[in-house]
């Protein structure tokens, strides 16, 4: 194995190490797919929800910042002060998360729209002002017309997009999940049975 290969083998691990692997993809796999089942069969319940956890996560990740900022051993007064202002604007955005989770789920939900939209529009501008570079011209052209389109149609109907955004999110997470669950079935098995 060389020094930059990020493969996880099992060969190289103990036993116990194999075992928390795969316990660990499993949960994961376990977690994907019930997410992923409640965001389609309750949307808004399950949104509602991760609203909920971004604001506890961003109120101690504010604190946790600005304790680090204000008493860790940060080198630099720059350091300290951005780790305070970070860790401020965190504490600020995980109350206003909490005090209304239904806005905050809109918010974001708008926030992923227009980034998808805008992302596809310049994704496509890009590609037929590339074009001129391109083996086929005739192929990035459309490409890029049909990827501008479909920028402009989702900022165009933002909840239509909102809701076949969460619909794919959702059927990813399920399809994730259970890859991750074979995965926790399968790793370990087929190498420790080769080498024996």
């Amino acid at each position: 194995m060389t020094s930059d290969d990020l493969s996880l083998d099992p060969n190289s691990l103990s036993p116990k190490a194999v075992r928390l692997v795969r316990i660990s993809f499993g949960l994961t796999g376990i977690v994907a797919v019930i997410l992923g089942i409640l965001l389609l069969v309750v949307p808004g319940r399950t949104l509602h929800f991760a609203a909920i956890l971004l604001g506890i996560h961003f109120l101690i990740a504010g604190v946790m910042r600005i304790g680090l900022g204000a008493f860790g051993q940060l080198p630099g007064s720059q350091n300290r002060v951005l780790g305070i202002l970070f860790g401020a604007l965190m504490l600020i955005a995980g109350i206003i998360i909490l005090r209304d989770t239904t806005a905050a789920v809109g918010t974001l939900l708008i926030i992923i729209v227009l980034f998808t939209g805008i992302g596809w529009i310049m994704d496509g501008i890009m590609a037929i002002v590339e074009s001129g570079r391109a083996q086929s011209r005739v192929w990035a052209v459309l490409y890029g017309v049909v990827t501008t389109l479909a920028g402009v149609i989702v900022l165009a109907v933002p909840g239509w997009t909102a809701r076949w955004l969460i619909i794919f999110a959702a059927i990813g997470l399920i399809v994730i999940g259970i890859s991750s669950v074979i995965r926790a079935f399968n790793f370990g098995r087929v190498s420790r049975a080769a080498g024996s």
